[in-house]
């Protein structure tokens, strides 16, 4: 099984709309959905805290601009559903956090002037397209929002690349604490739920280490394709650094290391027993006496 750490289940903050783009809106909508992309929408009356909350529970916002200018101008605050949209997103001040502002007309007429203004005012969150075809936007939104933040490797030489879970960061902490009194250590600590790539990091870092382990806890449905993917990356057998697995009895069991028997060294045991199982395999990787 092949376990992609990288593509970040995505939401869009799909905003309200002026009428003549409602029927694009709902074809956006369903491409959207399509795509494996979830929607956040807003379905009641909100208060401005609620709206920026709402908006925040999404990685992204999208706006759809046509021929009716998003802000009422007959109104004296200017407070329609698409302009308070709008601004919200534009005063979240977040580098991850991103606006789509598509113009699908692509054009700019005595219509819709108001978008020189949007565009004047676009900033570095901000991904405004004119492109005609919605199944080409929503593709342009799926790439960008998928491109892979890197973890920037440490290029020390440690003795060991210590990797887990996020789910396991508790029980992990305390072993390299316990590894720390025998070993140099580098940690990493992989979040499944981001779209950052760790494989850089990894494999920059695993050579200059004189081995790896990858332990988990709670997350033996994680651990094992991880483990995998990693060990075929690095070149399996032959790789100079190797990898060795561990997991924490409490909740994991040798059942869900099968796949890694004839491939990897691996050990269950309890918590306070395993950093003595990953110093014992160091050991035999580096020609070290373990007798005393």
């Amino acid at each position: 099984m092949f376990l992609n750490l990288y593509t970040q289940n995505i939401k869009v903050f799909l905003s309200a709309v002026t009428v003549d783009m409602e029927s694009l809106r709902n074809s956006v909508k369903n491409i959207l959905l399509k795509a494996g992309i979830e929607i956040v929408e807003q379905k009641e009356d909100l208060t401005p805290g609620q709206l920026l909350d709402l908006m925040l529970s999404a990685n992204c916002s999208m706006h759809i601009l046509g021929n009716i200018n998003i802000c009422d101008q007959d109104s004296a605050v200017y407070q329609t559903p698409p302009a308070q949209h709008y601004r919200t997103a534009k005063g979240i001040d977040s580098k991850e956090y991103k606006m789509f502002v598509w113009n699908p007309s692509g054009t700019i007429n005595d219509n819709n002037q108001y978008i020189n203004i949007v565009r004047r005012n676009i900033d570095d969150n901000t991904i405004y397209s004119d492109i005609t075809s919605p199944i080409v936007f929503v593709e342009e939104l799926r790439s960008i929002m998928n491109l892979k933040p890197e973890v920037k490797a440490a290029h020390d030489a440690y003795d060991i690349l210590f990797i887990y879970n996020s789910l396991d960061k508790d029980s992990a902490r305390e072993i390299t604490n316990m590894l720390g009194d025998l070993h140099t250590v580098v940690n990493l600590e992989i979040n499944a739920d981001t779209n950052t790539d760790y494989m850089d990091f990894i494999l920059s870092q695993l050579p200059l280490c004189k081995m790896g382990t990858v332990y988990y806890d709670f997350a033996g449905d994680w651990a094992v394709p991880f483990a995998q993917q990693v060990w075929k990356q690095i070149g399996g057998a032959g790789s100079a650094t190797q990898l060795f697995i561990a997991g924490n009895s409490s909740h994991a069991d040798e059942t869900q290391l099968k796949p890694l028997k004839k491939i990897m060294a691996y050990s269950i045991n309890e918590k306070s027993i395993i950093p003595l199982d990953i110093k014992i395999y160091y050991d035999k990787l580096t020609g070290k006496n373990n007798t005393q």
